[in-house]
């Protein structure tokens, strides 16, 4: 246990920390300043416009800077970290115009002409920009540089915030649009990218698990995301906004507890990813994480279970009444810290994100089956328990096939 959190810090954990609680403080200030200083409609349009922006987000590059973290670090030299580095970024940089025209052209069939189809026009240079910054991110991680990616995303996420803020009460709307396509691009003080379209660099692997690796990861993230989003969706179709603001008020803590994991294992992931085929560390890391996290969810069952109302009563005494649904994804929660994120991180290290992209699938699809009758029979403590099922049985598939890849021990 000391060893573990010892290796934490050692690995520059505390910067992950840090900026995982200052992007999380600073969105919601963002949201909190916006609401107050734009009118309802400007903050509308920039926030659909946002929402079409998430679509595409997570295939920046076509994913390339998942494939410059996982092989970069998997490589022992610095110099062939290198090649990787510049192959990745250059490669990805034409996919990601490519992935601009495919926005800009679904954007003019979708909106026509207007303000809408304005703003999305302007945020592909946002997308240019997170481009550029997920790329530095992924490329001092690969170098298991920790301090300076958490350094990367704290600048940036408080240079959008200030900027925003500024841009916004000084030039409204067009202030805001302006900071949000801009504030990426700060990553270019702090980082030097290279460029190299060498295609004979690999030794290890070959380009196409390279980009098999990135795609499917991007996929992954994708289908994932979809997960947490489906649920509010059709309790706001079949049910009515006072559902949704319940479900979405009961879901805010249990969700929020995901980071706790995410943490350890976004800061040790380059060291997985070097250590893919040594199941021995990768077993000690998973081992050690549990002997951990398994009284902390403890700690977090008993006093959600205990103190559910009290809890819910900050948000108001009429949330308390029903705090049943808060406590059942308290325990969704926890199965997503025991299961879904260690497992996760460790078949993403091993280059097998194909099989989380399977189990996001299946989630998605039992999701679309389920949903209606289950509203319809047992409202939002029936989304509440699917949600549970759901989440603990994509962690139990995972487990399965990460120890399947182990035990069967051929080499990854």
């Amino acid at each position: 246990m000391i060893k573990f959190l010892s290796n934490f810090f050692k690995q520059s954990g505390i910067w992950i920390a840090s900026s995982f609680f200052v992007s999380k403080i600073a969105a919601f200030l963002l949201t909190l300043f916006m609401a107050r200083i734009l009118s309802k409609e400007d903050l509308g349009w920039v926030m659909y416009g946002l929402n079409y922006l998430g679509f595409f987000i997570p295939f920046v590059g076509f994913g390339s800077s998942h494939g410059a973290l996982r092989y970069a670090a998997i490589e022992k030299e610095n110099e062939e970290k290198q090649k990787i580095i510049a192959y990745s970024f250059s490669y990805g940089l034409i996919f990601n115009v490519l992935l601009s025209l495919i926005m800009l052209v679904l954007a003019f069939i979708l909106f026509g002409n207007g303000n809408q189809l304005l703003i999305v026009s302007l945020f592909t240079i946002r997308l240019f920009g997170l481009f550029l910054l997920e790329q530095a991110k992924a490329e001092v991680r690969g170098k298991h540089d920790n301090k300076k990616f958490g350094q990367i995303e704290i600048y940036s996420n408080i240079l959008l915030l200030v900027s925003a803020v500024f841009s916004a009460y000084f030039f409204g709307v067009k202030g805001y649009i302006f900071s949000l396509c801009l504030s990426p691009f700060v990553v270019l003080f702090f980082h030097r990218f290279r460029i190299s379209f060498d295609r004979t660099l690999f030794k290890n692997f070959t380009e196409k698990s390279f980009w098999k690796f990135c795609v499917t990861t991007a996929f992954t993230n994708q289908v994932s995301e979809l997960i947490f989003l489906l649920d509010v969706f059709f309790i706001g179709i079949f049910l009515d906004n006072s559902a949704v603001a319940h479900y979405r008020i009961y879901s805010i803590i249990p969700f929020n507890l995901f980071f706790l994991a995410a943490l350890f294992f976004q800061t040790a992931y380059p060291k997985l990813c070097e250590n893919h085929q040594n199941n021995q560390y990768q077993l000690q890391f998973l081992f050690n994480f549990w002997k951990l996290m398994v009284p902390i969810t403890i700690l977090i069952f008993a006093v959600s279970y205990f103190g559910a109302e009290y809890i819910l009563t900050l948000f108001g005494n009429d949330y308390a009444e029903n705090p049943k649904v808060f406590k059942i994804l308290i325990v969704a929660s926890i199965s997503v810290l025991l299961l879904r994120t260690p497992f996760g991180y460790l078949l993403a290290s091993k280059g097998k994100s194909i099989y989380n992209l399977i189990a996001a699938l299946i989630s998605i699809l039992s999701l679309l089956v389920l949903i209606k009758p289950t509203i319809s029979n047992f409202g939002i403590e029936g989304v509440a328990w699917l949600s549970l099922v759901n989440l603990f049985f994509i962690g139990i598939f995972q487990m399965i096939s990460y120890f399947y890849l182990v035990y069967r021990a051929p080499k990854l």
